[in-house]
Order: C-alpha cells, then sequence, then structure tokens
C-alpha cells in the first residue's frame, strides 16, 4: 500500500469519524434551561448506554486502523525521501545551469564546457594573449565533486579564473556553487568520448609545436602592430573625434527633412551618414593598395591584366609593412598563393584557386589595420531596413561604434609615452622569447629515455603537454610564445632534473599517482602530503600512455637536449 493511499484513507476516516460525533451532538441537543457547564452531571444509568458502546467500537476500530496504517506509511516512507532527494537535485542542476549561464562560464570553457579559452595579460611579457581554459564536461573523471567545488569557491590565483564563492571573495553562496557543481556533473560526457579526445590531443600539441615557428611570427607581427597603432595615434586622434562628432550632430538632427522611407533619418542624413563614415574609414586605408576581387573567368578583372594588378598590390602592401607589421603575413600568403600551380581558365598567369585566395587575403589585409568594430554605413534612403534591420538602430550603433575608437584612440594619444613604452617591452619579450625558443624539445635527445624508441619519446612528449603541462610548465596555457621549458613548474611543482625520482623510488609508485591522483591532507611518495590538486588520470588515459609519461618524467630530461634541465 503506498503512503498517499494510506493518508486518503486517515483523512476519509477522520472526517467520517469527525462528522458522526457532529451528528449525534446534532441530534442529542435539546432546549437548555442551563449552560451545561452549570447543570447537574448524568448517572452512570443514563451514560452506559448503547452510545457509548458505539462510541467505544469506533475508538477501538480507529485504533485498529493506525496500528495498521502507519506501519503501512512507514514502509512507503523510504521511495517518497528518496523522490525528494530526485526531486532537490533535479532542481539544483536547473538552478546551477542558469548560474552558469548567468556567470558566463563557457564564454571561457568553450560551448557546453567543452574547453576553450580567456583572455590574459601575460605577466612576464604583458602581451594580452588568450589562456587556455580546460574543458569541464569530462572534469569529473579527473577531480572529485569536493575538489571541484574547491576550484568554483577558491579559483585559480595567477590564472583567468576567479574566485566565485563567498569565502574565495566571490559572489556566490555555499548553495550556489554546489549548484553549479550538481550541473557541471550532470553534462559529463561518455568516458569512451573522453577517452576519445586523447589522439586528438596529441595531433594539436604535435602540431603546436611543428608551426611553433609561425605561431612565434604572428605573435611578434601582432605585438608590433600594436606598437605602431600607438605610434600613429598622434597623428589621427584629432580627425577621428572631429569626424564621429560630425556624425552624431547629423543623427541628433537626422528627422528633420524629407525622410522617403518612413524610418526617422531623412534622406540627407542618410547620405550624409553614409560618407562620413567611409571617410572615417579611410583614415586607415592603405596607399596604393585596394580591396580587388579577381575573377578566375575574366584575365582582366578590373580591366587591365590581373597581373599587372597584382604586382601593383605586393608593391603597395610591402610599402605598408613597416608602419603596418600585420600586412607581413599577408604579402608572405599572397605569394605563396600566387605561386601554386593549378586550372588557370583565363590564361592570366594566376590559377583559378589562387584568384579566390587571393582576393580573400586582400580583403582581410585590408580589415587588419583598421580598428576592431569600425562601422562603414550604408544605408538606403528608400528602404527603412537597408540591412536587414531598421536603419536608425544600425546608425545608432555605428555611430556609437566609431565614437569609441575615436575616444579610444584619443586616450592613446594622450598616454602615449607610457602605452609605447610598455608595448615595445613586450615586443622586446617576445623577441627575446623567439631567439630562446624554451619550449624545444628534441624528440631524438629524449628518446634516448626510452631504450632509443622514438615514437614512444616523441607520444610521451605530447602525451604530457596534452595532459600535464598546464600545471607542471610555465607559461603553458598562455600560448606557445609564452612557454617555458618542460616541466619546470606553475600551479604543479616544477618536474626536471629528475625531481619525480626524488618523491617516488620507483615506477609503479609514480604510476600508481598519476593513475589515482592526489587526495587533500593524505600522504603520496617519499614525503609527499596531498592538496588535491594533482587529478587522477586513470579514467581518461589508458596505463600504456600512463606508464610512458611515467617514464618520461624518470629520464631527468624532458626537453631531451642533453642533461637535466636547468
Amino acid at each position: 500500500m503506498s503512503s498517499s493511499l494510506v493518508i486518503t484513507l486517515a483523512v476519509v476516516g477522520g472526517v467520517a469519524w469527525l462528522a458522526f460525533l457532529g451528528v449525534s451532538a446534532l441530534r442529542s441537543r435539546g432546549k437548555e434551561e442551563i449552560p451545561p457547564n452549570q447543570s447537574t452531571g448524568r448517572t452512570d444509568e443514563e451514560l452506559e448506554t448503547r452510545r457509548l458502546e458505539r462510541v467505544q467500537q469506533g475508538a477501538v476500530l480507529f485504533a485498529g486502523f493506525l496500528a495498521v496504517s502507519l506501519p503501512l506509511y512507514f514502509l512507503g516512507e523510504g521511495a517518497r525521501q528518496e523522490s525528494f532527494v530526485d526531486q532537490f537535485g533535479e532542481e539544483s542542476i536547473t538552478r546551477g545551469e542558469h548560474l552558469v549561464a548567468e556567470f558566463g562560464c563557457f564564454d571561457c570553457h568553450g560551448p557546453g564546457g567543452s574547453g576553450g579559452s580567456a583572455v590574459y595579460i601575460e605577466k612576464r611579457t604583458g602581451v594580452t594573449t588568450q589562456w587556455s581554459a580546460p574543458s569541464l564536461d569530462d572534469i569529473f573523471y579527473r577531480y572529485e565533486a569536493d575538489e571541484v567545488n574547491y576550484w568554483i569557491t577558491f579559483g585559480r590565483p595567477n590564472t583567468p579564473m576567479p574566485a566565485w564563492g563567498l569565502a574565495g571573495g566571490g559572489a556566490m553562496n555555499e548553495n550556489q556553487v554546489q549548484d553549479i557543481v550538481n550541473y557541471i556533473q550532470s553534462i559529463q560526457i561518455d568516458q569512451q568520448e573522453a577517452l576519445g579526445r586523447v589522439e586528438p590531443r596529441i595531433s594539436a600539441e604535435q602540431q603546436k609545436l611543428a608551426s611553433a615557428d609561425s605561431l612565434m611570427g604572428a605573435a611578434i607581427a601582432e605585438q608590433a602592430q600594436l606598437v605602431a597603432t600607438i605610434q600613429a595615434a598622434r597623428g589621427i586622434a584629432d580627425e577621428t573625434l572631429a569626424l564621429t562628432r560630425e556624425m552624431r550632430t547629423v543623427l541628433n538632427t537626422a528627422a528633420a527633412g524629407i525622410d522617403t522611407d518612413g524610418d526617422g533619418l531623412s534622406d540627407v542624413a542618410e547620405t550624409e551618414l553614409n560618407e562620413l563614415s567611409a571617410e572615417f574609414a579611410a583614415i586607415w586605408d592603405l596607399p596604393g593598395v585596394e580591396a580587388v576581387t579577381f575573377d578566375a573567368a575574366n584575365a582582366q578583372s578590373g580591366g587591365r591584366p590581373d597581373e599587372e594588378v597584382l604586382d601593383e598590390l605586393l608593391v603597395g602592401l610591402n610599402e605598408q609593412v613597416e608602419a603596418n607589421p600585420l600586412l607581413g603575413s599577408f604579402v608572405a600568403r599572397i605569394e605563396a598563393a600566387r605561386s601554386e600551380t593549378g586550372d588557370d581558365g583565363d590564361g592570366d598567369g594566376i590559377s583559378d584557386a589562387a584568384e579566390g585566395t587571393i582576393s580573400s587575403l586582400l580583403a582581410d589585409a585590408l580589415a587588419a589595420v583598421r580598428p576592431d568594430g569600425l562601422a562603414v554605413l550604408n544605408l538606403d534612403p528608400a528602404n527603412s531596413e537597408s540591412s536587414g534591420e531598421a536603419d536608425l538602430v544600425v546608425a545608432e550603433r555605428g555611430v556609437s561604434a566609431n565614437e569609441s575608437i575615436a575616444l579610444q584612440t584619443d586616450v592613446t594619444r594622450d598616454n602615449e609615452e607610457r602605452l609605447l613604452t610598455n608595448a615595445q617591452t613586450a615586443l622586446d619579450h617576445l623577441e627575446q622569447a623567439a631567439a630562446d625558443a624554451k619550449w624545444t624539445i628534441d624528440i631524438d635527445g629524449v628518446a634516448a629515455g626510452f631504450d632509443g624508441s622514438a615514437d614512444d619519446a616523441e607520444r610521451a612528449v605530447y602525451l604530457f603537454n596534452a595532459y600535464c603541462a598546464r600545471c607542471h610548465t610555465s607559461g603553458w596555457s598562455a600560448g606557445l610564445p609564452f612557454t617555458q621549458e618542460a616541466g619546470s613548474g606553475a600551479l604543479g611543482p616544477a618536474l626536471w632534473e629528475g625531481r619525480p625520482n626524488v618523491q617516488f623510488l620507483d615506477q609503479e609508485a609514480l604510476v600508481e599517482f598519476i593513475t589515482e591522483g592526489s587526495t587533500a591532507a593524505e600522504a603520496y611518495g617519499v614525503n609527499g602530503i596531498g592538496s588535491g590538486r594533482m587529478p587522477a588520470f586513470g579514467r581518461v588515459l589508458s596505463m600504456e600512455d600512463i606508464e610512458l609519461i611515467a617514464s618520461y618524467l624518470r629520464t631527468g630530461n624532458l626537453t631531451g637536449l642533453g642533461g637535466a634541465e636547468q
């Protein structure tokens, strides 16, 4: 018998009993001469009647009912409490989902918590970069719930991860943090899917080291472009401010005049805003360079031979590289595309595929030297929604965006000395980092610790970079240009110079530690005391891969450059 049925029967019985008493009282009620509490009590003969017997029988029946129903109710209580627990858990997960959305957790940790990045100012160089944020949809294969709660509550200092809990200085109480933990636990991927991420992560780390020179070159070019932008602010600040003031004046008085499309902007205002925004964008134009769309079916896409036009564009781009260092990479890519062979339908000396690639690269090069968010308006006086949105909305948003750029340019000019010093120092750091190339790992050198097996050494290196370097290699999360020597230490201790051999006396002990991780306040190794920061990798890596990592750590030569790291 379910608990709800028992409750229903008890309620029905109680109501019936009260009704019986009420009816009996009404039937026996007569005209009273004096108040009942002052009348003479009834004799035993008057009381000991069938009425008393009926009352006694009813009491016995009701007592019997209670004696049966209460145990039955108790038997169903366990299931009822379990349903309450399930309901509370579901509500907690829902609250956690709302909190994750409200505080933008996946803005950094990627769609669905699959891994992403966050803006971070790298401390050695002062360069703004993208910090690698770990995946959350497989975190419970590495950490326990209380450990995840700790990271959310207290964050990770020296990273973009802030403290969210009140105890750590954040905005959430303990229940809210637990709600987020419960929600993250509910979105964990299947373990096989987690294991399936191993090979892609290894490939990504392999590609990162293989393309180190280009990644480093891009970082230096971006920083050099920032230096150039700061230097250029002095010459364009007044013009940007004047044009945006004029745009704002036109927008504020735009309602006056003929308004053909009835969008709240007069025809004259729309035309003027188009012209002013185009003039504003032209401040960042490149002399001798324009966007050209090469037509693979026409050897003279713009009325002149395509090769001649391209030669002039490359000359113009090269002349602008000193003032805009970012253009250097575009020049290289355009020249590389031009040299590619393939079908050349129009016989202009440029392959059909290259014509499309070069057209896109030219457009990207022009956009790269313009400020982010710059708005060039294209309002049609005969159409109230020229771009699919109300023209008045588009105009307001565009003018505001350009005002922000003008203000930023003005602030940059006013603080040029300080900003330029910091930017140049950061550029010097990056150039030194490129020369030092501390991220370099010689696979053949590492292979000496694997009995000459380059395959084992290579896999061990990339496994370490994919799963261990985040905590044990300084700068890894900030990107390759900021990465220090392998195992140099970050959130976790340094692992070079064979230090794991000091803490773990044999391979088996180290493998066990990597597999199970650390538990707060519990001993590990020779003299270690767990903090709970070391994750367990036994559920996301095969035992063979864990063995490779342990062997790599015990070699004492993580870079393979000869001898132990200093």
